[in-house]
Parts: C-alpha cells; sequence; structure tokens
C-alpha cells in the first residue's frame, strides 16, 4: 500500500526572515565609521579654519564641496565593494548582482546629503 506524503509547496527559509530584521541594521553600522571621519574632518577643517583661508585666496563653495563629495564617494565604492561581495557570495546567490551593488551604493551616497544636512 502507498500512502502519500505531504509536501509543502513552498520551501519556508528561516534564514531570509532573520535577515529582513538584521541587514538593515548591519547595513547602517557598516557606513557608521564613514559617516564619522568624514564630519570629524570637516569640523576638523573650520575648527582650523582652513575653509576660510581657502575662500580667501578666492575659492568657491562648489569645489570645496565637490571635493568632499568625491573623497567619500571614493570611500563609500571600496565599503560598497566589500560588503557586495561578502553578501553576493555567501547570502544572496541567486539575486542580481548588479541591483543589490546599486542598492548599497545609493544607500552610502544618500548618506552624504545627511552628512550636508548636519
Amino acid at each position: 500500500m502507498v500512502i502519500p506524503v505531504k509536501i509543502p509547496s513552498v520551501y519556508q527559509d528561516n534564514f531570509i526572515n532573520l535577515l529582513q530584521l538584521t541587514l538593515t541594521l548591519f547595513i547602517l553600522l557598516m557606513y557608521i565609521p564613514a559617516i564619522y571621519r568624514t564630519v570629524y574632518r570637516i569640523v576638523y577643517e573650520k575648527q582650523s579654519r582652513a575653509k576660510e583661508s581657502m575662500r580667501m585666496m578666492g575659492m568657491k563653495d562648489l569645489p570645496y564641496w565637490s571635493s568632499w563629495l568625491a573623497y567619500y564617494t571614493i570611500v563609500n565604492t571600496v565599503l560598497t565593494t566589500l560588503s557586495w561581495a561578502t553578501l553576493q557570495l555567501g547570502v544572496f546567490n541567486h539575486k542580481s548582482a548588479l541591483i543589490l551593488y546599486i542598492f548599497i551604493w545609493l544607500y552610502g551616497q544618500s548618506l552624504f546629503g545627511l552628512i550636508l544636512i548636519t
């Protein structure tokens, strides 16, 4: 006699449920040292009055903030590449690599806007 065995139609992955809760926290924590370092350096330049001396020599605000954007973009790209490689190789094996990379990189770039606001 053959007895049919019930097999669930969808595989429940408990790791994904855990990842929904913790991935955003880990990505946020990954950027805290970069934000801290950038804010520290901007405040140190303000304290040492380097920006005012450059302004007296004729430099405008656009090149000054563009240089900080370029610096933060390089740091963000390195952080994004390292975290993307870890997530792509170990966690998200079957997801689009480009979308994951763009998602993390754009999140990091949006944090530069947060730095400018504060």
